[in-house]
């Protein structure tokens, strides 16, 4: 497919999974649009967006054509009434991100669930997973008691073989797109694609 000289040469679907209020649609938001807000009101459903982004041939990396990879981004609702539901939403995931409130422990404990159904319903069992710790914002101003603490989500991460850890922050706009681009260049990466993310 072409567009004004822009090659799309790949499509992936990207999935953004965790517990209800970690900022997964803070985090689409930010990516999609470059835009925050303060409401904290749970999504119902699922929003979705795709964004393009431009890629590298790393054996002729100055090449005058624009390449790109369109991302096709599913946020989804974490709310327990939605769960009939996700099967459907992950379908097809080529990668996901797997979202905790890095200053709230019982997102982090939910991680399981989710992790669970993306292995479930995803494309394969072994698609790329990015583990993510958002509002990185707030560390500075929460108690060291209340933030989920790095040697157990490094031990997480090795449990469950997870392929990249990041903290994040929507709202200063902090690793959202180095993440992404992570997670693009992994599946890439695992379909042999000779192609970077730039």
């Amino acid at each position: 497919m072409s567009y004004d000289r822009k090659d799309i040469l790949y499509s992936f679907k990207i999935v953004i999974c965790g517990a209800s209020s970690v900022g997964k649609t803070s985090l689409f938001n930010r990516y999609c649009f470059n835009s925050f807000t303060f409401d904290s009101s749970p999504t119902i459903g699922i929003n979705f967006h795709s964004v393009y982004l431009k890629l590298n041939y790393i054996k002729q990396p100055n090449m005058e054509r624009e390449n790109y990879v369109v991302n096709s981004i599913f946020d989804f609702g974490g709310q327990e009434r939605f769960a009939p539901l996700i099967p459907k939403f992950i379908e097809g995931a080529n990668g996901a991100l797997l979202v905790f409130d890095s200053v709230n422990y019982l997102s982090f404990e939910q991680l399981d669930f989710w992790y669970d159904r993306i292995i479930e319903n995803s494309i394969d069992s072994n698609i790329p997973i990015i583990l993510v710790g958002s509002k990185n914002d707030l560390l500075d101003k929460t108690s060291h008691s209340e933030i989920v603490n790095d040697e157990l989500i490094y031990e997480y991460l090795e449990n469950r073989k997870l392929d990249n850890f990041f903290r994040i922050s929507a709202l200063e706009n902090f690793n959202v797109l180095e993440v992404f681009k992570e997670l693009n260049n992994l599946m890439l990466k695992k379909q042999h694609i000779p192609y970077v993310v730039i």
